[in-house]
């Protein structure tokens, strides 16, 4: 494992620690262990988070870590400047960048997600959405969730990024979008993974205190839910989603948004 610059500890907040991550990343200078390296693509520029029309009191939305490369993502893409990113940007505008790219460009399922998240949080009255990454790089599939759970706490990088995320969501209205089995009943005793039970403590999901919510039914088969704690500034949720790494329908965003105004 490489030895991590002290500046690296010295980051003032999440944001500031994005910034820092992006101006390295374009300058050649970024400097990571060899669990980073050899798990993620590091010639894809980084995506920590993302925004989508975000304002004062945006809708946080946290994700796993950005998917497969894309051609625009690329090194040589954003050092020749003629897509969404160029090197001359901070990294808040190639977020804001990236979220119109996204908005107009993707198609099928990570469009789909995006425009629910705008309208869940339309509908709970938060101005616009924040997506965040529980990791900021890219991979076609995540290698080892178990790996990455004990690389958050021996991975200098990786520690510091949580440490950092968690104190940027504490006080934030945070909706953690998750897949789960359809072989699993959705209850309130529902058996979570050890990745989601991570997500939720990062997100400072209480579940002593939350509620578990049944969002969409088939007959009498619960098919989404979420766990929402609204004990503290802005309501925290875990919502899980039989078969897909999405939002319920427009029904079932609904109800989330009315729980959280209650």
């Amino acid at each position: 494992m490489v030895s991590i610059p002290d500046e690296w500890f010295m980051r003032a907040n999440y944001v500031q620690f994005c910034e820092d991550l992006w101006s390295d990343w374009t300058n050649d200078r970024l400097r990571v262990s060899s669990y980073i390296q050899e798990r993620f693509d590091l010639n894809a520029a980084p995506e920590p988070y993302l925004t989508f029309g975000a304002g004062k009191r945006p809708l946080v939305a946290l994700l796993t870590n950005p998917g497969n490369t894309m051609a625009h993502q690329k090194r040589a893409a954003v050092r020749r400047g003629n897509g969404p990113l160029s090197s001359s940007m901070r990294y808040s505008a190639a977020a804001e960048s990236l979220g119109k790219f996204y908005c107009a460009k993707l198609k099928g399922a990570a469009r789909g997600r995006i425009e629910a998240l705008k309208q869940l949080s339309s509908l709970a009255h938060y101005d616009g959405v924040v997506c965040v990454e529980s990791c900021p790089f890219h991979s076609k599939s995540l290698p080892g969730k178990k790996s990455l759970l004990q690389a958050y706490l021996d991975d200098p990088f990786l520690a510091e990024y949580s440490r950092l995320l968690r104190a940027y969501l504490k006080d934030r209205p945070v909706v953690i979008v998750s897949a789960v089995s359809s072989r699993k009943a959705l209850s309130a005793r529902i058996d979570l993974s050890p990745w989601l039970m991570w997500q939720a403590d990062l997100a400072s999901l209480q579940f002593s205190r939350a509620r578990f919510v049944s969002l969409t039914q088939k007959g009498r088969k619960t098919t989404s839910a979420a766990f929402v704690d609204t004990s503290r500034d802005g309501a925290k949720s875990l919502v899980l989603m039989m078969g897909g790494n999405r939002l319920p329908g427009e029904q079932g965003r609904r109800k989330l948004a009315q729980v959280w105004n209650e």
